[in-house]
Order: C-alpha cells, then sequence, then structure tokens
C-alpha cells in the first residue's frame, strides 16, 4: 500500500468515527436533504447515474474487463479492421508511384543529355568509350 492510499483509509476512518458521534438530529437533518436532493434530480440524469453505475471494472490478477459497455457492432468491428489495411495499401501505392517518377525523371535528364550531345549514340555502346572519358577526365 502507499502513502496516497495509507492517508485516504486513514481520513475514510476518522470521517466514519466523527459521523458516528453526531446527534440524532443533525444525520436525520442530513438524512432529509439528501432525500430531497435526489428527488429534485431529474430523470434522464438519474438514468444516466444508474448506467454510470452500472459499469465497473472486475479485475482479475493482471487482466481487467470493463462491464456494462455495449460491445461494437460487426460493421464497426470490420471497419476497425479493413481501415487500417486500405490506409497502408494507399500509402505503397502512393510511395511505388512517386518513385516512378523521379526514376523517369532521372531517365529523361539522361536522354536529354545524350540527344542534346555531340557524341553519337553508337559511341556511347563502344566498350573504348568508358576507357577515354576516363582518360579525357583527367
Amino acid at each position: 500500500m502507499n502513502n496516497e492510499q495509507r492517508f485516504a483509509m486513514e481520513v475514510r476512518r476518522a470521517l466514519d468515527d466523527s459521523a458516528s458521534a453526531l446527534p440524532y438530529k443533525v444525520t436525520h437533518r442530513l438524512q432529509a436533504a439528501r432525500k430531497a436532493a435526489l428527488a429534485r434530480m431529474p430523470e434522464a440524469r438519474a438514468e444516466s447515474r444508474a448506467q454510470a453505475a452500472s459499469v465497473t471494472v472486475v479485475s482479475g490478477g493482471r487482466s481487467a474487463a470493463i462491464t456494462g459497455v455495449p460491445e461494437p457492432s460487426l460493421w464497426v468491428r470490420a471497419a476497425m479492421l479493413v481501415l487500417p489495411l486500405v490506409v497502408v495499401a494507399a500509402g505503397l501505392v502512393a510511395i511505388s508511384v512517386w518513385n516512378d517518377t523521379i526514376n523517369a525523371d532521372e531517365t529523361v535528364d539522361i536522354d536529354t543529355a545524350m540527344l542534346t550531345d555531340d557524341v553519337p549514340i553508337s559511341a556511347y555502346a563502344d566498350r573504348g568509350f568508358g576507357v577515354y572519358l576516363k582518360n579525357a577526365n583527367q
């Protein structure tokens, strides 16, 4: 038990002890005031409080289950399963299209440089042309 829980238990014991020491007239007036407040509370609010009170956490060991909460419908569960898969697939398609666009742009740049160059295209297929380019750069 941590310090906060101990403090809460001590405060609760002190309040219980002091409540039992109150005179009968005071406890009777408090009980009448509580009943009057509950009687003035609208029904809709009372129903929502009753629903909130029915939602309890049941824990056993390491697992916890919430009771009183409705289970999502079949369509909601299917959407929760399919929607992430659709998003991932759309992302992969977008990445593929973007990659193809970049590769196409690079190919266009290379083709444009080859077609506007003074060297004939057949020279690029010659094996000695690579050696020539290396020697020309030095």
